[in-house]
């Protein structure tokens, strides 16, 4: 009779896992800190700038990494070296990152070291701003589940990562305080999406206590209550390894059953300070340090494989000693190779746009579906969708709503990975969808508190247009995910004055996408919103704000401002095809107005061949040669009614629309100043960091030598707009006062 391996029976309370796979593990673990030692000494020679610690978090890192499948996504923060390192991330790619050497594959050296993007491992982009990213890592979870095509950033039909793969969330403690990650475990339970939230506890944000954070010390309290949507809540010591194994597999099964996300308070600690520039051992007690190193998991590990007879404490320093010269050899090997950046590494890592390849990429999507588009109109119009089944460019000129309502319906026709949501976007309530044609005939349906979304629901369905909470963070963030996965979202946010909840996101994550990811990732999305005032008394505080500026001051963002039917169609063409994120503001006293104090300036619909480059101004009246004005978005057609004015009084305008604020056609503009010598912007904005005084500071640098008299600027006054017939006129910019400036500057 064969007596029992006792060696075997110990590797059963390792989950299952060989030696070779629990000795690549506690490997992958020894080289994370040893290149954490690394930098260390490269802080200390002058070549790395900022060091920030993973020591203590190294088990659970490797534990996840070796558990989850190499395809499953991970979107992580700062302390996940040794995630990185099991995955598959070289030595030689760490140290670069810490030097900031324009080779890092991770950011190109564009961010600071262990901020890691490493698409191809499905390691996605880091940033600075911990816990925002949790917002993400829902969205992902509800993009990788939804069931729409996805094939806009990849070659796969079925979107960048498969059915069925877990997108996996490590965060510090300190980062859950954030609103964004309250909001990703909502959106995760309530959609049952599949995500692993991994709080790695180390008991500090910075010096804030975790029991300055949380009600006993636990940030997971505050979920209880979303275990009964299928939430799973575990809590465990990431120091121990058997235990940690035991913990993952459990969260891993369960998640991929598809029974809803899982929710971890693991606890870890913290060997170093903070970072490089914070020393623990001012607030922390002796006995709390003592605490941390005591519980060092690669010391655990180590006791645990020798106590189990796995490995000796031989072959365990040997692991180190390799380790140790590997680091070292490849440090001084990076380090003698250094490449530093170029202003050209920097700045053409921004954007992606580029115009030609988007009006090839035009031409791609509408090339054989021309039939379709139209057999589509017909449908529609039989539906009661539209009152013609004439296509848009062949119908006389139009409003600006009513061209963004065909603009979206060509762009959902024509394609398939594309859906919009936001608040009260949709037609019905997705319950009332739900329920069929019999129940939504009774009713006349939403679409937008502006009609500009209205059918859409009715048209494409309720899993392409839908309805979100109030919450502008929460619909970017799931806006984010989708993009990841392959789709172009159409996130609304229903008035730019309510963009504040979701600042983050667009600041810190959408925009910054590109550059951070070593421009290997992008964001491709349209996030529409309406903005401005002069809605005859019915706007306000929150209902009227047109600060653009705040937006312009933002890289990575494309900001598109149509006033006129013709660019509201070109513009949305080019959004949709440019790569890059954009914000695309709709002016809500344009949506229906036909005329500006008896002006016309309805357009047509472009043909749908076409599209309208970004950058590139509309000029009216080009041979005018008394002044020129440069405005954008409502105070157009302001505009063109002064000008109108003012040609009878013997005072020639030219009027220059910039349609894009971000980029700026600056050759329309040096034209102008040198033709017209006097230059008056118009702009609803304010003036502390609006547009106008940003073109105005452009031009006097560099076309002072075209001026004949100072830039003038209209802007808004230095308050919010305020209510009541009189508001508008008291804060905003009139026409009137175009007349006066204009005729000022013509005299002067």
């Amino acid at each position: 009779m064969n007596k029992p391996d006792k060696k075997q029976n110990r590797l059963d309370e390792y989950g299952g896992l060989d030696r070779n796979a629990l000795l690549k593990m506690y490997r992958s673990m020894l080289l994370a800190r040893r290149i954490e030692l690394e930098e260390k000494l490269l802080l200390r020679k002058g070549l790395c700038k900022f060091v920030i610690g993973c020591g203590g978090k190294e088990l659970v890192d490797v534990v996840a990494a070796e558990l989850l499948h190499d395809k499953d996504p991970q979107i992580g923060y700062y302390r996940n070296k040794a995630f990185d390192l099991h995955r598959g991330v070289s030595i030689m790619q760490k140290i670069r990152e810490a030097l900031g050497d324009r080779r890092s594959e991770a950011t190109g050296g564009m961010l600071q070291p262990s901020h890691s993007s490493y698409p191809e491992l499905a390691i996605l982009p880091q940033a600075s701003p911990t816990g925002s990213h949790a917002l993400e890592a829902a969205g992902l979870g509800e993009a990788i589940k939804c069931r729409l095509p996805a094939g806009n950033e990849t070659d796969r039909s079925n979107g960048r990562f498969n059915p069925g793969a877990i997108v996996y969330c490590a965060i510090g403690e300190g980062s859950t305080s954030s609103p964004e990650f309250g909001r990703a475990v909502f959106y995760s339970a309530f959609h049952k999406t599949p995500n692993i939230f991994a709080i790695y506890n180390c008991g500090w944000a910075i010096a804030t206590s975790v029991n300055e954070q949380f009600p006993e010390g636990d940030p997971t309290t505050c979920y209880e209550g979303f275990q009964k949507l299928g939430l799973l809540l575990e809590n465990f010591d990431g120091t121990e390894i058997k235990t940690t194994i035991a913990k993952f597999q459990k969260m891993i099964a369960y998640v991929r059953s598809g029974n809803g996300p899982a929710l971890a308070n693991i606890k870890v600690v913290r060997l170093e300070s903070h970072s490089g520039s914070d020393d623990q051992k001012h607030y922390m007690e002796p006995e709390q340090q003592d605490y941390h190193i005591t519980n060092d998991p690669l010391r655990k590990t180590a006791r645990s494989f020798v106590d189990d007879g796995l490995l000796t404490p031989e072959e365990l320093a040997a692991v180190f000693d390799e380790v140790d010269r590997e680091v070292h050899n490849v440090s001084m090997k990076t380090i003698a190779d250094i490449e530093w950046k170029t202003p050209p590494d920097v700045f053409n890592k921004v954007y992606s746009y580029n115009h030609d390849k988007a009006h090839s990429k035009w031409k791609k999507i509408t090339d054989g579906k021309l039939e379709l588009r139209e057999q589509k109109y017909k449908e529609f119009c039989e539906r009661g969708f539209f009152e013609t089944d004439r296509l848009p460019e062949n119908q006389p000129p139009m409003t600006l709503r009513q061209a963004i309502n065909y603009s979206l319906f060509d762009l959902f026709i024509l394609s398939e990975n594309t859906l919009l949501f936001g608040q009260d976007v949709s037609d019905f309530p997705a319950e009332t969808f739900s329920k069929g044609e019999k129940a939504i005939a009774r009713l006349k349906g939403k679409g937008g508190v502006f009609l500009a979304t209205r059918n859409l629901q009715r048209a494409f369905g309720a899993e392409r247009v839908f309805n979100t909470p109030l919450d502008e963070a929460g619909i970017l963030g799931r806006a984010i995910g989708h993009a990841y996965q392959g789709r172009i979202p159409f996130p609304e946010i229903q008035f730019i004055d309510y963009m504040s909840p979701g600042y983050q996101q667009l600041k810190d994550r959408i925009a910054t996408i590109y550059q951070r990811s070593n421009a290997r990732v992008r964001l491709p999305m349209i996030i529409r919103t309406s903005y401005g005032g002069y809605k005859q008394g019915a706007g306000s505080m929150w209902h009227s704000e047109a600060n653009l500026g705040a937006f312009a001051n933002i890289p990575g963002l494309h900001i598109a401002v149509p006033a006129t039917a013709a660019d509201a169609s070109g513009l949305l063409r080019t959004a949709f095809t440019c790569g890059d994120p954009v914000l695309f503001c709709e002016a809500v006293a344009l949506y229906n107005r036909r005329d500006w104090e008896g002006e016309n300036f309805l357009t047509k619909y472009l043909p749908i061949d076409e599209i309208i480059p970004f950058g590139k101004a509309n000029t009216y009246y080009a041979d005018a040669r008394d002044l020129a004005i440069i405005t954008y978005g409502i105070t157009l057609p302001m505009s063109l009614k002064a000008a109108s004015v003012l040609k009878d009084k013997g005072i020639e305008a030219r009027i220059i629309d910039l349609r894009t604020v971000k980029p700026v056609d600056w050759e329309a503009i040096k034209k102008a100043a040198h033709e017209c010598s006097k230059i008056l912007i118009v702009s609803e904005d304010r003036f502390y960091g609006g547009i106008g005084p940003t073109l105005a500071g452009y031009i006097g640098e560099h076309f002072f030598e075209y001026l004949d008299a100072p830039v003038r600027i209209l802007h808004a006054a230095d308050c919010r707009v305020a209510y009541g017939l009189d508001g508008d006129k008291i804060c905003l910019p009139m026409t009137d006062d175009i007349i006066t400036a204009a005729v000022e500057l013509a005299e002067y």
